[in-house]
């Protein structure tokens, strides 16, 4: 397989669509869940504005960027088995579908977050002394 290295923009849009890949319809049984999604947007958006601002440090915002992304695993994962039927006994579909992918996503990008060299996640360039 070969190994693409995606620009760091693309993988910043996969981290938030890995956190706001939710149907609807899940909303309406778990209305708490809608919580979540903003809430790992803001620390997404922390972490960008951090790195670009020089706040927080390269490293720090890795590790933020991985945390992120496995605490969305980890509470898809478990929500996903007790909301797979709906309250009418019907299988939840389009959840399962969503969670997998949205789960698929988050382990792509931490991988590709911890494989990417610490300079190449800043979006500003600094430019050294020597031009």
């Amino acid at each position: 397989m070969r190994n693409v290295k995606l620009p760091i923009a693309v993988l910043l849009a996969l981290q938030v669509l890995a956190v706001i890949l939710y149907p609807l319809s899940y909303f309406r049984l778990a209305p708490q869940a809608a919580v979540l999604p903003p809430a790992l947007l803001f620390l997404l958006a922390l972490a960008v504005v951090g790195l670009n601002t020089n706040v927080l440090s390269i490293a720090g915002t890795r590790n933020l960027l991985i945390f992120v992304q496995g605490l969305n695993t980890v509470v898809r994962l478990m929500t996903l088995l007790p909301n797979l039927k709906t309250p009418a006994g019907e299988w939840a579909w389009g959840l399962m579908v969503a969670q997998v992918i949205a789960m698929g996503l988050s382990w792509y990008s931490m991988g590709a977050l911890e494989h990417r060299p610490l300079n190449e996640l800043r979006f500003r360039k600094t430019i050294d002394a020597n031009g």
